[in-house]
């Protein structure tokens, strides 16, 4: 059997234990160790960002690339892909995030903002960026339309320099503003038609090569929204009152229905009572028919 002297274990285990033995105060190492964290030392960041995006304010989908964009009222902007899938991004101004509209299967989108700037966001890429940024000084944004020859021409993102003036919409012997426009969108079958919604309750078909209107439609309660039929022959808008109007386009005198789906109706046959708002509709090609 191999033996070993203790006494000499002992001495090795005492040495090492004295050299790994803290310094003594005022020496050279204890200035070099700090004994306690400070505050600066940590910092505070965002790891991971879970759930629907906070004070939403405004979406779109793109069809065919299956992205959903949020946008917010703090000027953020969440990207939603497949499953697992999503990118944030920030604009710098901090305004309210008013409308999307993606530039469908170009990997594109426009965000519009509450100070009246628009930008365009190039999505090919890793990370998101803006490539163009316009800014109103005088005009106010309140809607946006995609389109070559409308205010932006989206392939240059200049003004296009075609302007439709409000009193030249509506009726000529109307002398008051209509307010501001939520509302535009090309006819389905003719992209030479254009559907403008006023606030107030005015929409008006716009032809686009003769600059002129051909069709004006007028309702009692202010607009919320508009939405064409797939045929290009109807359009149905929301009110304020919580009723819903189907025109025919070529009608123009009144709607040829108007309903109030959530009001409660009167048994006497009398107008149904006022609601809620319906702030968005849609045509969809489901039984209903109407989605709002």
């Amino acid at each position: 059997m191999k033996k070993f002297n203790i006494r000499k274990v002992l001495d090795g285990l005492t040495a090492s234990s004295s050299s790994s033995a803290p310094a003594a105060p005022g020496s050279r190492d204890s200035e070099l160790v700090q004994e306690s964290l400070q505050s600066e030392h940590f910092q505070l960041c965002k790891t991971v960002r879970h759930g629907f995006p906070h004070q939403p304010s405004s979406m779109t989908f793109d069809p065919v690339q299956k992205i959903l964009a949020v946008g917010t009222l703090g000027g953020a902007l969440r990207l939603f892909g497949r499953s697992g899938v999503e990118c944030y991004c920030q604009h710098e101004s901090g305004a309210a995030v008013i409308q999307l509209q993606f530039l469908i299967n170009e990997g594109a989108l426009v965000s519009a903002l509450a100070d009246d700037s628009i930008h365009l966001w190039n999505l090919r890429q890793k990370q998101p960026a803006i490539l163009h940024s316009l800014k109103f000084s005088k005009e106010r944004i309140t809607y946006c339309h995609l389109g070559n020859i409308h205010i932006v021409n989206v392939e240059s993102f200049t003004l296009s320099g075609y302007v439709i003036m409000w009193n030249k919409a509506i009726e000529l012997s109307t002398k008051s503003h209509p307010g501001p426009v939520v509302h535009i969108s090309d006819n389905p079958m003719d992209e030479g038609k254009l559907l403008i919604g006023f606030e107030c309750g005015i929409v008006v078909l716009w032809d686009l090569k003769c600059k002129k209107a051909d069709y004006r439609y007028s309702y009692d309660e202010a607009i919320h929204s508009v939405a064409w039929h797939h045929e290009g022959k109807q359009f149905v808008c929301s009110h304020s009152d919580g009723t819903l109007t189907t025109w025919n386009v070529r009608v123009t005198a009144k709607p040829i229905q108007t309903i109030t789906p959530h009001g409660k109706q009167p048994k006497d046959g009398k107008k149904p009572e006022p609601c809620k708002p319906i702030l968005k509709v849609e045509y969809k090609t489901t039984r209903a028919g109407l989605v709002c």
